[in-house]
């Protein structure tokens, strides 16, 4: 009888460990599974972050290749942009503002018509159209200045006011050498055969030569001797 109890006991015992063996293991498999689910969720956060970070960083370089394409658009167009303030501004509008502060540049000034323009050697066509033209026959500093504009027609019509100036009206011409004023003597057509206007004086003059409207065969001159 005794050892009939003691095999129950054994085996009821034996049953039991099975149970609590059973029990542990799935106590630590869910454990376990928790710890790598919160592992997962932590490897996609910092996932999630990394894409979001990828993303800011594409749209920071979309806009900063959208600036540069558009500065680079508006500077073929003439134009100036400014990133920063996203504003736009026309060379043309500025009409070589900048150029005013830098006493090297080569270039013409009439307060009276609001022209500031730049001067370069010859009177090509190129030239003319895109700045003042100098007749290489004349002088840049001592002496004649000759200058030549278009004045309609083309896109830098320099010279389209010159017309309206008046004895007295006063000239501003810059070059590397320094700043001079002239102030206006003469107002005139003369035949476009007459170059007698830009020969070299004695005196410090500046001429400027354009066309006359539907009148082919004559130009316009101003000239104008320098003032103290």
């Amino acid at each position: 009888m005794l050892n009939y109890t003691s095999k129950w006991i054994n085996t009821v015992a034996f049953f039991i460990t099975i149970i609590l063996a059973v029990i542990l293991f799935a106590i630590l498999d869910i454990s376990i599974f928790k710890n790598n689910d919160r592992l997962n969720n932590q490897t996609s956060n910092v996932s999630v972050i990394y894409q979001n970070k990828s993303i800011i960083a594409k749209k920071r370089n979309i806009k900063t290749n959208l600036n540069d394409k558009l500065l680079e658009l508006l500077q073929v167009s003439n134009i100036d942009y400014d990133v920063n303030t996203n504003k736009t501004t026309s060379k043309k509008e500025e009409t070589y503002s900048n150029q005013k502060e830098v006493e090297n540049i080569w270039r013409i000034e009439i307060p009276k018509i609001g022209l500031i323009a730049p001067i370069k050697a010859g009177t090509t066509q190129e030239i003319l159209a895109e700045a003042v033209g100098h007749f290489n026959e004349s002088q840049k500093w001592d002496g004649n200045v000759a200058l030549a504009g278009h004045n309609r027609g083309y896109n830098c019509n320099f010279f389209q006011n010159i017309k309206k100036l008046k004895k007295g009206d006063k000239i501003i011409y810059y070059t590397k050498n320094g700043k001079r004023k002239y102030s206006v003597e003469t107002n005139k057509i003369i035949h476009q055969t007459d170059w007698s206007y830009i020969e070299n004086t004695k005196d410090n003059r500046i001429t400027l030569i354009t066309c006359v409207e539907n009148m082919y065969e004559y130009r316009r001159c101003i000239q104008a001797k320098e003032i103290i």
